[in-house]
């Protein structure tokens, strides 16, 4: 499965106002229902937060992948977010979140959301890709990014 399938520029949030897990949540499921992809905001709100109750979704370099499967995402969705570093989420190498490719889909999709994080997780292992993610200014940098 293609990340660039699944992202397109409303998808992109660059917000430096964003310091909190919930802010994030916040932010990306507006987006997401002002556009149609969810139905319901509070609710996959909490299916992200049931997710996060598991294990945190923070990995390294200050990047996080919060996901969840709900009945609330209409189909597999990515949505980036580049915020300042964000105060109550970490990597597994302690270092505080500020990129997060978030994503979601629909509680019957099967394993569409492992096969997304399989991509995600081998293009993070890039350092070269994670610093053109970290460096980047516009939505257009990361739709570049994300087709190559």
């Amino acid at each position: 499965m293609k990340i660039s399938n699944l992202i397109n520029e409303d998808r992109i949030i660059f917000d430096n106002r964003i310091q909190t897990k919930e802010l994030l949540f916040e932010k990306v499921a507006e987006v997401l229902v002002k556009e149609g992809s969810i139905t319901n905001t509070k609710k996959f709100i909490r299916d992200l937060y049931k997710r996060e109750e598991e294990t945190s979704t923070g990995i390294e370099a200050g990047f996080g992948i919060p996901h969840a499967k709900s009945k609330y995402v209409k189909e597999p969705l990515i949505v980036f977010v580049h915020s300042d570093i964000i105060n109550d989420y970490f990597g597994l190498d302690d270092s505080p979140i500020e990129c997060s490719f978030l994503i979601g889909v629909p509680k019957k999709a099967t394993d569409v959301h492992l096969q997304i994080l399989s991509e995600l997780s081998r293009k993070l292992m890039d350092e070269k890709f994670r610093e053109k993610l970290k460096n980047s200014k516009n939505k257009n940098e990361i739709i570049t990014i994300l087709s190559n």
